[in-house]
């Protein structure tokens, strides 16, 4: 059972993801790397973890698919 409940929240989030994303919308990038300039992405700030390691957030222009 948990594991159909677990499919069901990803396939849900997927469905979500595919279906918000319009022209001039973004995504959010959080990582230790800064992505490549030629994404368009700016930083908007920095997230700590529990293991105490600094991670950049940044937000990059989405892309469709036609």
């Amino acid at each position: 059972m948990r594991w159909l409940m677990g499919l069901l929240l990803s396939l849900a989030t997927m469905v979500l993801v595919l279906t918000s994303a319009s022209p001039g919308s973004t995504t959010t990038h959080i990582g230790a790397r800064t992505p490549p300039a030629e994404a368009g992405c700016w930083r908007t700030g920095d997230f700590l973890t529990d293991e105490g390691k600094v991670l950049g957030v940044y937000r990059c222009p989405s892309v469709r698919v036609h």
